[in-house]
């Protein structure tokens, strides 16, 4: 059944809820939940990414009854902790062998042109195997501590109450999305707030997106951490690197046996990286539920719920700043005097803030069918919430009034200009 049904529900006869924008479903017996759509792709992303969901799926229940029992675990216990640092020990040793190598035969074998040419290859192979560290995004507009008093006063506060570093960078782009990592040799802190996500929360729902990523500097991920995550990086790039193209036609036989030779390498980093993905899920599973935790204790219990209701919308975010973006460059659109790069997150928050309940409840009960996460790396979202609201109810640690909410926003201006000119504009 599409859209355009109307009046009662021809399963149950309910009253059906009606908005042109969503779908219509009926709230007593779930009809048309799904909406016709298939939303959750099961087989979207590449093979990493298919092979994360399928996992976070076969932990679910298991992970989450653990974690609201009396006594949840940490991450860093295990065998499995154990068994994630001996591979990437492998993974960090095998790059140094093969550069090893490369100076040995670039050193012994100068004289001699064969040895020369291999040694120069394994050294740049070696280069091209080494460990990635985070780097600071480029995509964004940075804020300083001079450019925005208030907000980093705000981050300060919430990194002191959970005892976690506070932030040295802070980069705003236009996403509905937020992250934080430890960047560089220097090991910086690296807070992303996305727009499409932070503006329309209200204030103690910002607080617990910021609890949440401020905890991932304590929570014990160990993919946050540089042995596990740069080994991770290093695995994915390897198979990026080696994986051969499979159309062979037109090749003449040495040029298809070269490709056929690279598959065993290739598939080596995957497997490789598949189990450290099993070894580290779970874990990383673990510290995204004692990151709610932090959530909940920094910006409340209720705002820390209500996160989850707002994340199981930002698709629809996403989707709205995309249509703005395209209608604003095919059609000409009055602001009403407005600033117009200001206006597109006024507009957001009104239209999110305009999305009826009855949506809501069915991307909430969606979210049980599904398991909807908010990507591979977290636990269904449906179960986020429930152990929130299982736990002891959270006051929060953190509040700001309205006077200060303004001298927030007001930090942010010159990036919600240019990041609503980037999305009107392209």
């Amino acid at each position: 059944m599409g859209n355009d049904v109307r009046g009662r529900c021809p399963q149950c006869g309910a009253e059906l809820p009606s908005d042109d924008r969503f779908v219509v479903w009926c709230v007593e017996c779930a009809w048309n939940v799904r909406g016709g759509a298939d939303e959750f792709e099961e087989d979207a992303g590449g093979p990493v990414e298919r092979f994360r969901r399928r996992l976070s799926r076969a932990y679910g229940e298991e992970l989450f009854g653990r974690m609201t029992s009396a006594r949840p675990p940490r991450p860093l216990r295990g065998s499995a902790y154990a068994s994630a640092y001996a591979v990437a020990g492998f993974v960090h040793l095998l790059t140094l062998a093969v550069a090893a190598g490369g100076v040995w035969l670039a050193v012994t074998g100068w004289e001699a042109v064969l040895p020369a040419v291999l040694g120069a290859l394994l050294l740049g192979l070696a280069w091209l195997m080494r460990p990635r560290l985070n780097r600071v995004p480029r995509d964004g507009v940075r804020v300083g501590r001079g450019d925005a008093p208030a907000l980093y006063g705000l981050l300060d506060e919430v990194a002191d109450a959970l005892g976690a570093p506070r932030a040295d960078v802070v980069v705003v782009d236009g996403e509905a999305n937020a992250s934080v990592m430890v960047a560089g040799f220097r090991r910086r802190a690296v807070l992303t707030i996305g727009l499409g996500l932070w503006e329309p929360l209200t204030p103690q729902q910002r607080i617990a997106v910021l609890g949440h990523e401020f905890g991932h500097l304590v929570n014990g991920d160990a993919r946050q951490g540089l042995f596990v995550g740069s080994a991770c990086r290093a695995l994915a790039q390897w198979y990026v690197l080696l994986r051969p193209d499979d159309d062979t036609r037109g090749l003449g036989l040495i040029e298809t046996v070269a490709r056929l030779a690279m598959y065993p390498p290739a598939y080596a980093a995957l497997l490789l990286l598949r189990l450290l993905e099993h070894l580290t899920l779970r874990a990383s599973q673990q510290a995204e539920y004692l990151a709610d935790d932090f959530a909940a204790r920094t910006g409340s219990s209720a705002a820390a719920m209500d996160l989850m209701d707002a994340l199981l919308l930002v698709d629809a975010a996403s989707f709205w700043l995309h249509r703005q973006g395209v209608s604003a460059r095919t059609v000409h659109r009055g602001t009403g005097g407005r600033e117009p790069d200001e206006a597109v997150w006024e507009r957001l928050r009104e239209y999110m803030a305009s999305i009826p309940p009855h949506e809501v409840e069915r991307r909430r009960r969606l979210s049980v069918l599904t398991a909807h996460m908010e990507d591979s790396t977290h636990p269904p979202t449906h179960l986020r919430r429930a152990a929130l609201a299982v736990r002891e109810l959270r006051q929060a640690d953190v509040v700001i009034d309205v006077a200060r909410a303004k001298e927030i926003d007001a930090g942010l201006a010159p990036a919600r200009r240019e990041l609503g000119r980037k999305v009107l504009r392209g």
